[in-house]
């Protein structure tokens, strides 16, 4: 198992933290092909504009939701990637606000609206302070932006980390039989079909074979790899087949399906999962 540790320069030596959120945006993702696509198609009216806005809006609420999860990060690296990529998402809206003052003047521009004056003292806002707003806003995020992107991301990028992260499905097995043995209070049983150092990623998503069997009083659990996910069986709720097999209909499926996901998340996931059938 290695243990992980942060480089001892910043994002690759020289890396911007522009080019650290490049390096990690062009790695799949259904999310940005999504909306690479829509681009790549065409935004051409105020559908477009408002669908596109929305998007972004629901976005930001999302990277929110998901970095409030206890295991949403493992590394400060981690956090240096979604720092550049939150940083980046403060740009490009300040741009939206720029290019949204700049569109509302062109419905001027075509006789369309009329601009008057700044709202005086008392007065309520008008169109011409809606404009002054959106590019303030806008110049006081990119100045933020300017002054903080990248210190933030190269002091996150380069801070000490010591998470024992595996290099692939056997080792994850490994290490949470380890864990198991330590905060579970009954037996376990690491299941493995392999010697050490015999197994070779073939990046199917059904791991190795190995697995772990865990006691407990009513039920016997059986955790393992399968499909590109973790899953946890009940014992008696298998079938067995006449060629002695067993066969299950129903699991636990837990909440990471990462390969190589920290050992103590799925350790917490399958305590939580005995402890609530007790």
């Amino acid at each position: 198992m290695v243990t992980n540790q942060a480089p001892a320069t910043g994002p690759d030596g020289d890396l911007s933290w522009t080019a650290l959120y490049v390096r990690n945006s062009d790695k799949p993702n259904d999310y940005v092909s999504e909306v690479r696509s829509a681009v790549e198609y065409g935004l051409h009216d105020p559908k477009d504009s408002r669908d596109m806005a929305y998007a972004a809006a629901e976005t930001a609420g999302a990277s929110a939701q998901a970095l409030s999860s206890q295991w949403s990060l493992y590394t400060p690296q981690d956090a240096a990637t979604v720092a550049s990529a939150l940083f980046m998402q403060l740009r490009n809206g300040a741009d939206a606000l720029t290019e949204l003052a700049r569109s509302t003047g062109r419905i001027i521009e075509r006789g369309e609206a009329e601009l008057p004056a700044p709202a005086g003292p008392g007065q309520p806002t008008n169109l011409a302070d809606a404009l002054a707003a959106l590019q303030k806003v806008s110049d006081a995020v990119h100045d933020l932006v300017d002054r903080h992107a990248s210190t933030t991301v190269h002091a996150l990028h380069t801070a000490p980390g010591t998470a024992p992260l595996p290099r692939d499905a056997h080792e994850t097995v490994v290490a949470v039989a380890a864990l198991l043995t330590e905060q579970h209070d009954q037996a376990v049983t690491l299941n493995q079909r392999h010697p050490d150092g015999a197994y070779r990623d073939a990046d199917d998503g059904f791991g190795c074979g190995c697995g772990i069997t865990i006691a407990s009083d009513d039920e016997t659990y059986d955790f393992r790899r399968g499909d590109s996910e973790w899953s946890l069986t009940r014992e008696s709720r298998g079938r067995k087949l006449p060629d002695g097999s067993v066969v299950f209909s129903t699991w636990e499926t837990l909440t990471t399906t990462l390969e190589n996901a920290h050992p103590q998340q799925l350790v917490d996931d399958i305590l939580s999962v005995v402890a609530a059938d007790q």
